[in-house]
């Protein structure tokens, strides 16, 4: 099963979004802002990452920059070194549906 970090400060979404996943087949680690997934990365072991980029405290950027596997943003601001952009709010089916592009290549 693919392993997926979701990081985002809002608890409604990290929720819905290990729903989603996780009903779609996939295995999820949360992590509420950018310092805990920092250090979740450097343990390894993750597929792809879906990402808030613009949370307030600990914001996603340095992630980004960290990261070696594909991620999906969750952000109303078009991100070019994404491997997608899904709108928040988000509907379940088009995270899904991105994660899923963004796994197979």
């Amino acid at each position: 099963m693919p392993r997926i970090l979701v990081v985002d400060d809002q608890p409604d979404s990290l929720l819905a979004a290990r729903a989603a996943l996780v009903a779609a087949g996939h295995v999820c680690v949360l992590a509420a802002d950018g310092e805990r997934a920092l250090e979740l990365l450097t343990g390894g072991g993750f597929d792809a990452i879906v990402l808030d980029p613009t949370m307030p405290l600990h914001d996603g950027w340095p992630v980004m920059a960290a990261c070696t596997v594909p991620v999906v943003v969750l952000s109303n601001v078009p991100v070019p070194a994404a491997s997608s952009v899904v709108p928040k709010p988000f509907l379940p089916a088009d995270l899904v549906a991105a994660v899923g592009a963004a796994l197979a290549g």
